[in-house]
């Protein structure tokens, strides 16, 4: 039973920073507006592409900035995003 103690002690800091990790990660999502329906793509068409305004506070370099996304399942004008990175934008359909 003594032995028991020390082994959990051990895993406690390891507990700890992955639940930092995860805090972490829920802090780097961007929320977006949905503004306009591109179009459909993907190869059977289950893909939207969409306009999309980042919510973003006047200090932050993405504030009033839009970008062209890929959305899978439905989506519509008006709809809230929660993108994990504003960097990329999707390649516009042809």
């Amino acid at each position: 039973m003594a032995d028991a103690a020390p082994a959990t002690t051990k895993k406690a800091p390891k507990a700890a920073a992955a639940e930092e990790v995860v805090a972490q990660a829920v802090d780097q999502h961007k929320l977006g507006v949905v503004t306009k329906i591109l179009g459909r793509t993907g190869s059977r068409g289950s893909v939207t592409q969409v306009r999309v305004t980042l919510m973003a506070d006047a200090s932050s370099r993405d504030f009033n900035r839009q970008i062209i996304r890929n959305v899978k399942g439905p989506c519509r004008e008006g709809d809230m995003l929660a993108l994990m990175e504003t960097e990329r934008e999707a390649r516009r359909l042809r």
